[in-house]
C-alpha cells in the first residue's frame, strides 16, 4: 500500500520544518522571566490633605499638598527607577529549579529606588528615597513562569513600583509638612531672633521660604540694611531681597559691600581693600581645597604636602568651586559704586580671578602708583622683577631686552648636551655609587637612582656656572634679578615669550637653575 506525498524527499522536508519550529520555539522560550511587584518590600502608604506653606507647580501633589495663600513657590520631583538594578538568586531556593532544569522556575528578587525632594533657590529642602523589590521567576527551556499567577512582564512590574513609591513620597512628605507646621506654629515668628533661630536649626527646612520671607518683613524702615545684614548668613535670604539691598550684602565674609564702605569710614585706604580684594580669590580655593581635603581624609594638615591628594582635590572642586562674590552682577555694581563705594574697588569684586602677577604684587606691596592711580599691568608685571643683582635669581635678560653675556657663554659651549646629562649624570652617578656602598643591594638601585639624579644636577648646575665665567661673573653681567623662581618664569614668559631668543634665554637658565624649566611649563 502506497501513501501520497510519502516520498523520502517529502518526509525529510517535514522533519527539518518540525526541528526548525522546536528550534525556534525553543529559542523564544529559553530564558523567559516574569516579575512581580512585591507589596511587602515598601511602606503601605495612603497621601492625605495637608496645607503646606509653599506651593508647588506638579498637579500630582497639589492634589493632595494643597498650599496656603501668597505661598511662595518650589520645586517638586521625583526621579523613579528606569531599570531594575540588583538581583540575587538563591542557590539553595532553586534546587528544585536544577534538578527539573528548570521546569520548576528559578526564583530570584530584583531591586530598585525610587527618589523624591523639594527643592528652593537651589538648595534641597527635603529629600525623600524608598527602596523596593519585584519577585522574578525565569524559565531556561520551559515557560513556565508564564503560569505563576499574578506576574507580568519586566516593565510592568517596574511602572507598579514606582506608582507606589509616589504615594509613599507624597505621604512622607504630608508627614514632615505637618511636622514642621506645628514647630513653626510654637515659634514666636515676630520676634527675629527666635524665627532666626528656628531657621538656622534646621528643625523646619520646607518653612524655610516662609520663615525667611517673614524674617525679612520684620525690618525696621530705617536702617533696614544693617537689620539684614544680621541674617544674610541664612540660605535663600538674600535673593529674598530688592536687588539694591542685595548688593551690598553678597561676597566673603569681611568683603561685602556694607563691610567694605564701614572699612572706609574707619580710615582703611582704598588701596589695601583692594589688596584684600585680590587676595581673596587664591584664599578662598585654597579654603574650599583643605575643607575638601578635610572631608574625604579626616585632617588636612598631614596631606597639605601630598602632591597627588592636591592635585585630586583641586580637581574635584573644579566643577563645583563657587568664585568669590559670585552671584554679584553688573546691575549690584552699579548700586554700590552709586552708594558710595569707589570705582576701582568696585571693579576687583567679580567672580573672575585677578592674573598670578596681580596676586604676586598684592602679597608683596602697593598697587598703586606713585602718581596714587592704580598700577596699569605693565607696572604689574615690573613689580615681579629686581632692578639690581641683589636678588636669588639672575635675569637671563639685562634692562635693554638684551640677553646677558653668561646666557652666551652658557649655550656657546654647548652645556645644554651635557650639563644635565652626560657630565652631570656621569658624575651623579659615580658619587652616588660610592655613597651607596653599604646600602643593601635592591634598596641601593632605588636609592641610589635618586639621589644620582640629584647630586647629576648640581654637578651639572656647577659645570654650567663654571662655564659662564664663575658666579660673580654672572653677577656682574647681570643687571636684573628676582626673589623667587616663580617670579622670574612670570616675568619671562609674559615680557619676553614671543621673541627670537626666549629659548636660548630659557636653555641657559635651567642649566644655572635646575627647577626652572618645571616652574616655567607650570606657569601661567
Amino acid at each position: 500500500m502506497t501513501y501520497p506525498n510519502r516520498s523520502p524527499r517529502h518526509v525529510i522536508a517535514r522533519s527539518w520544518r518540525a526541528v526548525v519550529t522546536l528550534a525556534a520555539a525553543t529559542f523564544w522560550l529559553s530564558g523567559c522571566s516574569v516579575y512581580q511587584f512585591d507589596q511587602n518590600s515598601m511602606p503601605v502608604a495612603t497621601p492625605y490633605q495637608v496645607t503646606a506653606p509653599f506651593h508647588v507647580d506638579d498637579a500630582s501633589v497639589a492634589e493632595w499638598v494643597m498650599p496656603e495663600s501668597d505661598a511662595p513657590r518650589v520645586q517638586y520631583s521625583q526621579t523613579p527607577a528606569p531599570v531594575w538594578y540588583g538581583y540575587e538568586e538563591p542557590f539553595l531556593a532553586n534546587l528544585p529549579a536544577i534538578v527539573t532544569l528548570s521546569l520548576i522556575p528559578i526564583h530570584g528578587r530584583s531591586t530598585a529606588f525610587s527618589s523624591a525632594g523639594v527643592v528652593w533657590q537651589e538648595q534641597v529642602l527635603w529629600r525623600h528615597q524608598v527602596d523596593f523589590a519585584a519577585k522574578t521567576w525565569t524559565g531556561m527551556f520551559f515557560p513556565t513562569p508564564f503560569l505563576i499567577p499574578g506576574t507580568s512582564g519586566e516593565a510592568e512590574a517596574l511602572n507598579e513600583a514606582n506608582e507606589a513609591a509616589q504615594r509613599v513620597h507624597l505621604t512622607a512628605l504630608a508627614d514632615q509638612t505637618r511636622a514642621q507646621n506645628e514647630r513653626y506654629a510654637a515659634t514666636d515668628t515676630g520676634n527675629p531672633e527666635a524665627l532666626a533661630q528656628l531657621l538656622r536649626s534646621g528643625d523646619a527646612p520646607l518653612l524655610l521660604p516662609k520663615g525667611t520671607a517673614q524674617l525679612i518683613a520684620l525690618a525696621p524702615p530705617q536702617d533696614s540694611l544693617e537689620f539684614h545684614a544680621q541674617y544674610a548668613d541664612l540660605p535663600g535670604y538674600v535673593g529674598l531681597l530688592p536687588e539694591a539691598q542685595q548688593a551690598w550684602l553678597i561676597g566673603p565674609d569681611g568683603l561685602k559691600g556694607l563691610q567694605l564702605k564701614s572699612a572706609l569710614a574707619d580710615g582703611e585706604s582704598v588701596d589695601d581693600l583692594t589688596r584684600k580684594l585680590i587676595l581673596a580669590h587664591p584664599e578662598h580655593r585654597e579654603k574650599a581645597i583643605t575643607e575638601f581635603v578635610n572631608e574625604r581624609w579626616g585632617n588636612a594638615a598631614p596631606h597639605a604636602n601630598n602632591a597627588v591628594i592636591r592635585s585630586i582635590a583641586e580637581a574635584a572642586i573644579g566643577a563645583h568651586y563657587t568664585p568669590v562674590f559670585a552671584g554679584l552682577t553688573d546691575g549690584h555694581r552699579q548700586a554700590l559704586v552709586e552708594g558710595g563705594l569707589p570705582d576701582e574697588l568696585v571693579s576687583y569684586m567679580t567672580e573672575q580671578a585677578p592674573s598670578n602677577e596681580m596676586i604676586a604684587i598684592a602679597r608683596t606691596g602697593s598697587l598703586t602708583g606713585v602718581d596714587g592711580n592704580p598700577l596699569t599691568e605693565e607696572e604689574l608685571l615690573e613689580r615681579l622683577v629686581r632692578k639690581d643683582n641683589a636678588g636669588q635669581f639672575m635675569s637671563p635678560f639685562t634692562s635693554d631686552g638684551v640677553l646677558a653675556e653668561w646666557v652666551n657663554l652658557a649655550n656657546n659651549a654647548s652645556m645644554g648636551a651635557s650639563a644635565g646629562t652626560a657630565v652631570g649624570a656621569m658624575a651623579g652617578a659615580y658619587a652616588a655609587e660610592k655613597a651607596l656602598d653599604f646600602v643593601p643591594f635592591g634598596l641601593g638601585g632605588l636609592i641610589g637612582g635618586a639621589v644620582g639624579a640629584e647630586i647629576g644636577k648640581e654637578t651639572g648646575r656647577e659645570t654650567a656656572i663654571s662655564a659662564s665665567g664663575g658666579w660673580e661673573a654672572i653677577k656682574a653681567a647681570s643687571d636684573l634679578s628676582f626673589d623667587s623662581l616663580t617670579d622670574m618664569a612670570r616675568y619671562l614668559k609674559r615680557k619676553y615669550g614671543t621673541t627670537a631668543n626666549f629659548n636660548d634665554a630659557v636653555q641657559a637658565t635651567s642649566q644655572i637653575y635646575p627647577e626652572f624649566s618645571s616652574v616655567l611649563a607650570s606657569t601661567n
